[in-house]
């Protein structure tokens, strides 16, 4: 177990503090129940002086959601007002873009990818909505509105393939979309059925997290795209609050999980990785924000600092007395690419590993194919024997009917004959 020490903080009232976004050029950007967005500086010595150096009313309302676009000056909110894309170099505080939905349906979740930005509705009648746009040019692509039938809480696109998005909400499932579909029907590649979606997302290319509002915990699958959509069985965590000596998960973030605990007002930051969780190596940190939730956590790269922001309107500063080494991304902490220069031998032995993977990969590329073709041919071959069996169906039916008429005719015929003989000696 390690402690960190608070080394700066700044209240904002009343004003819940409930999301982060880092950008380089700019700052944390930190969101704020009361409409405000502010920008606070990132550093290893943030001083006792800790005060935003920017604050923008964004929204009307609390704001549900924030991104960072660029990651470096442009970040993205969604509120009951719409979705707003604020660029900060800018000096005006006005939206660059902004999003919203016919029906005027609040806005609970969001995330942005390249060129694209996603946005999730809270319910409204018997469905809530899903809207995809082009963020450059604001054109609608995608909308999906008959998939969930309840608020949309979570929205997650695929970390490396660009026609996945991962969607949750309190309905209790987790759909993934297939974007190069249009038909909302087909392009529903997989349904995870779990429970209310408190946070889901992407831990690798093929695994899937979903953590629940009543602390449940699970890792999915998945589905290749290439075989019958079924879904596999997840690894189950159940409720987390006693195994993690907890009474509420923060969130689960790349490298480590963070949660809470309101009578002991503590926090706590968990290492996870490799789907495991390592319950004796935490950082602690001590009062955290008192009674109230924590809302928000960042760990910087290359830092031992900690931010930290609650509903207690703070925005705190931690020091670990060791460096976190917290990967930014959960790729990156899935494929360890942000491990530094190892040793020669290291070095030697990860060229072994690496071509043992471009190894299994072609061989999985191989078997892929060959599964691909295999496929194919039976599909052919079914699709020759229904056209085979169809055509004999037709040629049976065809004769049929022409026997059918044939004897139809010649029960006619005899009966034409007879009336002719009974009218021939009929007497008079």
């Amino acid at each position: 177990m390690s402690v960190a020490t608070l080394v700066a903080a700044h209240s904002n009232g009343d004003a819940w503090a409930l999301h982060f976004a880092p950008l380089a050029q700019q700052g944390l950007v930190t969101s704020f129940s009361d409409g405000t967005i502010k920008v606070y500086p990132l550093g290893s010595q943030p001083g006792r002086d800790y005060a935003p150096s920017r604050t923008i009313k964004a929204h009307n309302g609390s704001i549900n959601a924030m991104r960072s676009v660029d990651g470096q000056n442009i970040v993205a909110t969604a509120a009951a007002d719409g979705i707003k894309v604020f660029d900060l170099r800018n000096k005006h505080d006005n939206p660059v873009m902004t999003f919203s939905n016919q029906r005027g349906i609040p806005f609970l979740s969001l995330d942005v990818r390249g060129d694209l930005i996603a946005g999730g509705t809270e319910l409204k009648s018997a469905d809530a909505e899903l809207h995809i746009w082009n963020i450059k040019s604001g054109e609608l692509v995608r909308s999906f509105i008959d998939s969930h039938h309840d608020d949309i809480t979570e929205i997650r696109f695929h970390p490396t393939d660009e026609t996945l998005l991962l969607s949750g909400s309190t309905d209790g499932y987790v759909n993934i979309y297939d974007l190069s579909i249009a038909d909302e029907d087909e392009a529903q590649h997989q349904v995870i059925n779990f429970a209310s979606i408190h946070s889901a997302g992407w831990l690798s290319e093929k695994r899937i997290y979903t953590l629940s509002h009543m602390e449940t915990f699970a890792i999915h699958e998945l589905n290749d795209k290439t075989e019958e959509v079924t879904e596999p069985k997840p690894s189950e965590f159940g409720d987390v609050r006693e195994a993690w000596g907890c009474e509420y998960v923060v969130d689960l973030y790349p490298g480590f999980v963070a949660t809470g605990s309101n009578s002991r007002s503590f926090a706590a930051l968990y290492p996870f990785r490799d789907e495991k969780i390592d319950l004796q190596h935490y950082v602690g940190l001590n009062s955290a924000h008192g009674e109230e939730v924590v809302r928000a956590v960042y760990c910087p790269p290359n830092s031992n600092l900690i931010y930290t922001g609650g509903e207690d309107g703070c925005v705190k500063v931690w020091k670990a007395d060791v460096e976190l080494n917290a990967p930014q991304t959960f790729l990156e902490a899935a494929t360890g690419a942000s491990v530094a220069a190892k040793s020669e031998s290291e070095d030697v032995e990860m060229d072994v590993d690496s071509s043992e993977d471009e190894k299994a990969k072609k061989k999985q590329k191989k078997e892929k194919k060959e599964k691909k073709e295999k496929k194919e041919k039976k599909e052919k071959k079914e699709k020759k024997e229904k056209s085979e069996d169809k055509k004999e169906k037709k040629e049976k039916k065809d004769k049929k009917d022409k026997e059918d008429k044939k004897d139809k005719k010649d029960k006619k015929d005899k009966k034409d004959k007879k009336k002719n003989k009974e009218h021939r000696f009929k007497p008079y």
